[in-house]
C-alpha cells in the first residue's frame, strides 16, 4: 500500500470513528420474530398483538414485527435531554422508587424529595401522578419534536398494561391538542440493570403524521392507555426526532474522548501532508 493510499485509509478509519459515535443512538434491537419465545415481565409478542391489534394470532404478531413496535433492548439515553415539566395543575402525587440495585422490588415512598416539577423533569427513579384533564400536566420538549419518549414507573402488574396506563396529547400552542399514537416500546426500559423491575416498557409516541410538536400533556387512562385504573406513574419525557434519535446529541465524556481521537487523527494526517508538501 503506497503512502497516499495509506493516509486515505487511516483518514477513512478516523472519520468512521467520528460518524459511528454520532450515529450510535440510532441503533435498535427490534423484535423480528412473530413467534419470539421471550417474555418480558410476563409480556410476550402475543400480549402486544392482543393489546394493540385485538387478538394473539400469527397475523397480528406479524403486525407487531412489521410495524417495528417492539425493541428488545434498553433505551440508551446518551445524547438525549429530558423534557421540562412546565405545568403541574392537577398533578396529585409524586414518589420515589427504592430499588436501584436490582432486587426486583416494586417498593416506593411518597412524596418525592424533588417535588413535583423536579420529579417530572428528569429520567431517574422519581415520578409523578397526573390527573385525567388534558393540558393540566405539561412537558416542554425544548424543540420541535417528531416523537416523544415516555418513561413510566411500574408498581404492580399486569404488564405492559400498568406501564402504558396513560394517554399522551401533543401540541404546539398548549391550546389545541392531538392524541398521540404509540409507535415503539423499549421492552427493557432505560436502566442498564434489568433486575430493576419498576423500569420497563418505555415507549415513544407521535402524531402519526410528519407534524412536529413542542409540548406533551399526559393523563391517566384515556383512549391511548392499555388499562384505566385511576392513576399513573410518569418518570419523565424526552423529545425525539423522526428516527428516534435526539435533536442535538450531547455525548458523554467517554464519547467525547473517542471523537477527540478520531478528529485528532484527521488533524494529524492533514498536518503531516502539509509538512511533506512544504
Amino acid at each position: 500500500m503506497n503512502k497516499r493510499k495509506s493516509q486515505s485509509h487511516f483518514k477513512k478509519i478516523a472519520m468512521a470513528v467520528v460518524l459511528g459515535v454520532c450515529a450510535a443512538s440510532a441503533n435498535a434491537a427490534l423484535v423480528t420474530d412473530p413467534d419470539d419465545p421471550d417474555s418480558w415481565q410476563g409480556a410476550t409478542v402475543g400480549t402486544f398483538a392482543s393489546l394493540y391489534y385485538g387478538s394473539n394470532t400469527l397475523a397480528n404478531r406479524q403486525l407487531v414485527v412489521d410495524n417495528q413496535l417492539l425493541d428488545d433492548g434498553i433505551f440508551n439515553s446518551t445524547g438525549y435531554a429530558a423534557a421540562t415539566m412546565i405545568q403541574a395543575t392537577g398533578v396529585f402525587g409524586s414518589g420515589t422508587s427504592s430499588d436501584l440495585t436490582g432486587t426486583g422490588s416494586y417498593g416506593y415512598s411518597q412524596p418525592s424529595a424533588l417535588g413535583i416539577i423536579g420529579a417530572g423533569s428528569a429520567i431517574d427513579n422519581h415520578w409523578v401522578q397526573t390527573d385525567n384533564v388534558v393540558g393540566h400536566a405539561v412537558w416542554d420538549m425544548g424543540f420541535q419534536a417528531n416523537k416523544a419518549a415516555i418513561f413510566n414507573t411500574i408498581d404492580h402488574g399486569p404488564l405492559p398494561q400498568e406501564a402504558i396506563e396513560s394517554t399522551v396529547y401533543l401540541s404546539n400552542d398548549k391550546l389545541t391538542w392531538t392524541q398521540a399514537v404509540t409507535q415503539r416500546v423499549w421492552l427493557e426500559g432505560f436502566m442498564t440493570n434489568t433486575g430493576i423491575l419498576w423500569d420497563g416498557f418505555a415507549y415513544a409516541v407521535g402524531t402519526g403524521t410528519s407534524d412536529t410538536f413542542r409540548y406533551a400533556s399526559i393523563i391517566w387512562g384515556g383512549p391511548g392507555s392499555l388499562i384505566n385504573d385511576g392513576d399513573n406513574e410518569i418518570n419523565g419525557v424526552m423529545g425525539l426526532q423522526a428516527d428516534f434519535t435526539p435533536t442535538n446529541p450531547i455525548p458523554e465524556p467517554e464519547i467525547y474522548a473517542m471523537m477527540g481521537v478520531g478528529l485528532g487523527l484527521i488533524g494529524w494526517l492533514g498536518r503531516r501532508r502539509k509538512f511533506r508538501a512544504a
